[in-house]
């Protein structure tokens, strides 16, 4: 995965996980499942 440093030091990464207008009950599983896979 590809990351940028912010200019106060902050490793990001350039893939970004949305979730924007999903439901509730699906977007609690994505992110449980997001972070199962390692994604922070």
């Amino acid at each position: 995965m590809e990351y940028k440093t912010l200019n106060n030091g902050v490793i990001m990464p350039v893939l970004g996980f949305g979730v924007y207008q999903i439901k509730k009950e699906e977007c609690e599983q994505k992110v449980i499942e997001a972070i199962q896979s390692g994604y922070r």
